[in-house]
């Protein structure tokens, strides 16, 4: 009779604490656990007929299990940063820094693991890179959670062959990155960059969005851009493309879907308390928005939030701007933090009313969901609030020269 030593991870922290990260799937010595899509729209583990209750899973999950990081500097440094290269930096959601250290792991015989979207189910996925004409599949913030796949183990095997990786995510897919080339001991060849991340909404909810506006608009949609900045940074659009080549693209802030989005309607339970979003952070390079950057500072193309959590980072960072690839000016955590507050782990409330848009009842109808929860005010206070977004930095900037 088989003996019961551990229960599967999954069963320890529960579903609402579990993040999706990917880790214990990876490690799995027995293929016993599947990463499936649960109810609400995000990934989940499920454990079939091979578990052995052996507990490796637990050793591999971040939230039961802590996670060292090597070389993590006392005080991180905080940048304003952007790519010397226009087009680069254009092309990017923030200031274009992720393409150019991609760039520099690909350009030294590395490899880079980042996320892209699937062109079929229009839900992002992790890919691995090794040619710069292929980065551009990685650029562009995603705002889903993406499909990890064995990606920590295709990582680990690139390092084990002596290629340096690059692999980027969300803090708890860093997280889960982290311990599980810790835990192979295998982890000196493999750069870390995290995203300062908002949380993950549900992928049913997205779907039923994609859906509604297939309906409206009678042909299917085959990709879809977050960050366009055609229109400039702070003005960013959504654009989605359509089967015969068209295109329709509006502000960010006329978009149903990320308008709940950002009102947190719909995040993964998880998001709303994370524990890796915040500082010590596990990535060595945290990128982000900076939205609060200091007037002179301030530009239409974009400038990014960076974060050296580690000396590799740092040192990282520094050799691209030695390199003139990038430009860096270092600012407090104060200013970085200041209108980024998911920068320090600053907790969100959940909704009332998420597990009712959870139910079957509405995930699977946006016009339903939409009409109910979301509540969009008329446009001219849309465009109004976006302009005091926009402008309350630089405000707060005038003052504090002041």
């Amino acid at each position: 009779m088989m003996r019961i030593s551990e229960a599967p991870a999954i069963e320890v922290i529960g579903d609402d604490r579990c993040t999706g990260c990917f880790s214990c799937f990876n490690a799995c010595p027995f293929d016993a656990i599947e990463m499936k899509l649960n109810q609400e729209g995000f990934y989940r583990p499920v454990i079939n007929d091979n578990c052995t209750r052996c507990g490796v899973c637990q050793k591999f999950c971040p939230v039961l299990t802590p996670i060292k990081v090597r070389d993590r500097l006392e005080t991180p440094v905080v940048y304003a940063a952007w790519s010397r290269d226009k087009e680069t930096r254009i092309a990017s959601s923030s200031g274009g820094i992720f393409p150019e250290l991609a760039r520099h792991i690909l350009e030294n015989d590395g490899v880079v693991f980042g996320v892209a979207m699937d062109t079929r189910s229009l839900l992002p996925k992790h890919v691995k890179i090794n040619e710069t004409t292929r980065l551009k599949e990685l650029q562009g913030s995603k705002y889903l959670q993406s499909n990890v796949g064995m990606a920590y183990r295709e990582a680990i095997n690139e390092a084990r062959a002596g290629r340096f990786v690059l692999f980027s995510g969300t803090p708890c897919q860093i997280a889960g990155m982290k311990l599980f080339s810790q835990r192979l001991r295998n982890d000196a060849n493999i750069l870390t960059a995290g995203v300062v991340c908002h949380g993950v909404p549900s992928a049913k909810v997205f779907l039923s969005y994609i859906a509604r506006l297939e309906e409206k608009y009678k042909k299917r949609i085959v990709s879809i851009s977050f960050r366009d900045k055609s229109k400039g940074w702070s003005k960013f659009m959504i654009s989605l493309t359509f089967e015969d080549g068209s295109t329709i693209k509006k502000y960010h802030w006329e978009d149903i879907f990320f308008y709940g989005y950002l009102k947190n309607l719909y995040l993964q339970k998880s998001c709303y308390s994370c524990d890796f979003n915040k500082f010590p952070r596990p990535e060595d390079i945290t990128l982000g928005d900076f939205w609060g950057a200091p007037l002179k500072l301030r530009s239409e193309e974009g400038v990014s939030l960076v974060v050296a959590n580690t000396l590799r980072g740092k040192r990282i960072l520094e050799k691209l701007h030695r390199d003139n690839r990038i430009e860096l000016v270092e600012v407090s955590l104060e200013d970085g933090a200041r209108f980024n507050k998911r920068l320090i782990g600053e907790y969100t409330t959940i909704p009332p009313e998420r597990d009712l848009i959870m139910s079957e009842e509405y995930f699977n109808h946006f016009d339903m969901l939409s009409e109910k929860f979301i509540n969009m005010p008329p446009m001219p206070i849309l465009k109004i609030k976006n302009i005091l977004r926009w402008v309350s930095p630089i405000i707060s900037s005038i003052i504090k020269r002041i």
